[in-house]
């Protein structure tokens, strides 16, 4: 009899650690979130940053050297990473090195560095309210990876760029175009 009611509690134990496990590891109390409208809110917002990419660097088509990717990382929320080429002189092709344009100087550089920041700023803002997965205490967070190379011969001066803000202020701040100024201000920005 005592083999019996040890067997039925392993039993039952067993199937409530199968539960457990096909339910993720998600805290009592906390929503199950959804794979693929995670998926569809970071190809959303990876295009809307795409856009802001493009906008500023239209004029040098090869600047662009890695699209925007994004990723939720559980815990801490979204993340996207994009990698740019602030001004590529020498472009490498099947046929050969070729160089283009004169040079940039360290002016423009750093105008459409702050161009491109108040774009993305301005694209978290305006777009903070479409991530429905993410919870008030989690961050969307964007790293722009920028490389300053010219000429093979130059020294490198490239830098990284991290924008982030908690869902609570994006929400907070979504669509209200009168208070960007705000919103930027609680934007954590570090470049190094």
């Amino acid at each position: 009899m005592r083999f019996a009611i040890i067997m039925m509690i392993a039993a039952l134990m067993s199937i409530q650690a199968r539960a457990q496990a096909a339910s993720g590891s998600q805290a009592a109390g906390e929503t199950r979130l959804d794979p693929a409208q995670i998926r569809l809110e970071i190809r959303n917002f990876e295009a809307v940053l795409d856009n802001a990419v493009t906008a500023v660097f239209s004029s040098s088509p090869f600047a662009i050297v890695q699209k925007v990717k994004g990723v939720y990382l559980p815990g801490y929320g979204m993340s996207f990473t994009f990698l740019i080429n602030i001004h590529r002189a020498l472009i490498n092709t099947p046929f050969g090195e070729g160089r283009r344009g004169a040079a940039v100087t360290p002016e423009q550089k750093k105008r459409r560095i702050n161009e491109l920041l108040e774009k993305l700023t301005l694209g978290l803002q305006q777009n903070g309210g479409s991530f429905r997965q993410l919870r008030r205490e989690e961050s969307v967070t964007i790293v722009a990876f920028i490389e300053d190379r010219s000429f093979p011969d130059e020294a490198n001066q490239n830098k990284t760029v991290l924008l982030s803000a908690t869902e609570g202020d994006l929400e907070e701040f979504a669509g209200q175009a009168n208070r960007f100024q705000e919103f930027k201000q609680r934007v954590k920005t570090i470049e190094y």
